[in-house]
């Protein structure tokens, strides 16, 4: 396995991918856990090549503060993907990836980016964004995978990628939950166990809304406020939004149909903790 520090060797090394098969990338910032793993084993098992990189981004943080405080462990998460087999982790170092007089942000623009996460927050789509046409470019993948959990930034970075004429394939995977339902996220650990206990309600607060649909509940009103007041009952959630949206516009809907997205996100401990599940129709769900 070959760790890569500098931005010249990544760019060096990505000039040399066309002679040894397509290329699979995986995006994160690091303190891996099985969500991340998922995606690594895909890369690998679908393209001749996997790349990780390893990168806590400052622009996708409201705070310093938050940014410092963000888990780390390198060794750790080294380890990890070495297991896992992966030909190239890339680790930049921040003042190598934004220099001082760092001056360029790709900034998204419309519903896309202004609902949902994006309404409190937009510095985080702006963030999130800069870094991840950087990576980009920098790795030249052919195929990057991102996990449903975080839907909204990969719908983000589809429509980045149209947009910029980036030549990638993007692939979104299942998310990876524990035992009770809570997805998997870099900052679970950090719960305290009251606080553990009660983030599982977001899960049951999406289960609840799945069987309204399935028994025929249509109204999208009736069953957000329903999730709302479920997740509202714990005492140590602070609730940010409950969606019944469209997954690929974020637009609210009048009526529930065949591909809808319930959406939810909230506060727990100064933790932002977020998830979603999507109806295809029938019995098929994304979860």
């Amino acid at each position: 396995m070959r760790i890569i520090h500098t931005l010249d060797e990544m760019t060096e090394t990505a000039r040399g991918w066309l002679a040894g098969g397509s290329v699979g990338f995986v995006p994160t910032m690091g303190y891996l856990h099985k969500g991340h793993v998922s995606l690594v084993e895909a890369a690998c098992e679908e393209c001749e090549i996997s790349v990780v990189s390893i990168f806590v981004n400052p622009l996708q943080f409201s705070t310093r503060d938050e940014f410092e405080h963000y888990p780390r462990d390198l060794t750790r998460d080294i380890q990890l993907l070495r297991t896992a087999q992966v030909d190239v982790v890339f680790v930049p170092r921040e003042e190598d990836f934004y220099p001082p007089d760092f001056s360029t942000h790709v900034a998204p623009s419309g519903p896309l980016s202004e609902r949902l996460e994006g309404m409190n927050n937009r510095a985080y789509m702006r963030g999130m964004a800069t870094a991840t046409t950087k990576l980009l470019q920098l790795v030249r993948p052919d195929v990057a995978y991102f996990g449903q959990k975080d839907i909204q930034q990969f719908t983000v970075v589809r429509r980045l990628v149209r947009d910029l004429n980036i030549d990638v394939h993007l692939r979104s995977m299942p998310t990876v939950r524990e035992s009770d339902g809570l997805a998997l996220g870099s900052r679970n650990h950090r719960l305290l166990p009251n606080e553990r206990k009660a983030a599982s309600a977001l899960y049951r607060a999406l289960l609840h809304g799945k069987s309204l649909i399935e028994g025929g509940e249509m109204n999208p009103a009736v069953v957000e406020q329903t999730m709302a007041a479920l997740v509202s009952a714990e005492p140590s959630i602070s609730l940010s939004y409950v969606a019944v949206c469209d997954p690929d516009t974020f637009e609210p809907l009048q009526q529930i149909a065949p591909k809808t997205m319930l959406a939810i996100a909230t506060s727990i401990g100064g933790i932002r903790m977020n998830d979603n599940i999507v109806w295809l129709g029938d019995d098929h769900w994304l979860m």
